[in-house]
């Protein structure tokens, strides 16, 4: 039996601006936190526009290091259209870069209305999220997986 290779196809990038954590207590095996989200700017070509205020990350630093992400929010299109946003995913533990910003692996869902972005409904997507420690904010690429 032979299996194709998924290629992963850049579709667009959120630019997302935060508040500094909120600390929830100890939650499965590491210190719960509430990262409001504040807004910020995605750009691509098949999707531009803004993340809404209001949305928030329930992320856990795990006692292994690692973190685990579990956003939801809300994007605004250029044309108005209000897109919901699942973001989940893991961080990614690279020994070889010590001190590096982490890089955390995530699988978006998203549900729009019918229409031009109702593409996003059924797609398998992949994002990579990278935090800015110098200003809070995060950068997510989101990729489109094909066979």
């Amino acid at each position: 039996m032979s299996y194709s290779i998924p290629r992963a196809e850049p579709v667009f990038e959120l630019q997302v601006t935060c508040e500094l954590p909120t600390p929830i207590g100890r939650r499965d095996g590491g210190n719960a936190m509430m990262i409001a989200i504040t807004g910020g700017a995605i750009r691509g070509e098949k999707l531009s526009g803004e993340v809404m205020p209001g949305g928030a990350d329930w992320a856990i630093m795990k006692d292994d290091g690692r973190v685990v992400v579990d956003a939801r929010y809300a994007i605004k299109t250029s044309d108005g259209t209000i897109i919901q946003v699942y973001n989940s995913g893991v961080t990614l533990i690279d020994g070889d870069q010590p001190g590096a910003a982490p890089v955390v692996l995530t699988t978006p869902r998203f549900i729009a209305p019918e229409g031009e972005y109702e593409w996003l409904n059924y797609g398998v997507f992949v994002g990579t999220l990278q935090p800015n420690l110098a200003d809070g904010s995060v950068n997510i690429v989101i990729y489109r997986m094909h066979l």
